[in-house]
């Protein structure tokens, strides 16, 4: 049987929005290009490292383009103990959450007052309902439906001893509709991986490294790390 395991990539600066309510996030970068948070999701990552050190077996790795998400993959893989082919899929990228990426719901009512219509939306129809300027719920389910479709057939080949998905968590708690048969309300946490066996799935790792309460990111620190990373094609 070939091994699924689904990763959400370490934690970043974005997450703070939400998690701690900081302002100021989407000051550092766009939704593809925003990194890893320096201290705690760069830890996250080489936790997930050393839980796929256990990994045997010729596996294939396919992962979201995103920055923080190639960054988790290449921390991670760094002292992999298993010989794996990668693939780059566009279709595993994160829900485009339109102008409320890295921002507060204070930020937002502020600089767009529109918003209101769309956040009561959200609360009574969280799946139909998208983001403004972004997407729904739903388009990311139709958009991973192929790569789904995909891992189920090189499951089923028998080629690979592992599949292992590099993402985001609205584009696996879709793949994972897909995969099972079944929807699945869970939305894994920064670093958390699950193994999908069958139609049904069971976290397998937690990174133990969480953010504390109360912790606010430095956002001077984490624009100057976007600009180097750009500056130097990283």
């Amino acid at each position: 049987m070939c091994n699924i395991y689904l990763i959400r990539h370490g934690f970043t600066p974005a997450n703070n929005a939400s998690y701690n309510g900081q302002k100021g996030l989407r000051e550092i970068a766009e939704d593809k290009d925003m990194p890893l948070e320096i201290k705690y999701g760069r830890k996250q990552a080489e936790e997930i490292g050393r839980f796929l050190k256990n990994i045997k077996g010729k596996t294939l790795v396919l992962a979201s383009p995103y920055r923080r998400v190639q960054e988790t993959m290449k921390i991670a893989l760094s002292k992999a103990n298993f010989n794996y082919d990668s693939k780059v899929c566009d279709e595993l990228k994160e829900i485009n959450s339109g102008v409320h990426y890295a921002r507060t719901k204070e930020e937002l009512l502020a600089l767009y007052p529109e918003v209101k219509e769309v956040l009561d939306g959200l609360h009574k129809d969280r799946f139909g309902t998208k983001y403004l300027n972004g997407e729904s719920q739903y388009d990311v389910r139709d958009r991973v439906k192929n790569i789904s479709l995909e891992i189920k057939k090189i499951r089923e080949s028998k080629k690979y001893n592992n599949i292992i998905v590099f993402g985001h968590g609205t584009a696996n708690r879709w793949l994972t509709y897909w995969i099972t048969g079944k929807y699945i309300d869970h939305t894994l946490k920064n670093g958390e991986i699950i193994k999908v066996n069958g139609d049904n799935y069971e976290t397998v790792f937690m990174p133990k490294t969480i953010a504390p309460l109360g912790y606010m990111v430095d956002i001077e620190k984490h624009k100057e790390l976007v600009k180097y990373n750009n500056k130097n094609n990283i």
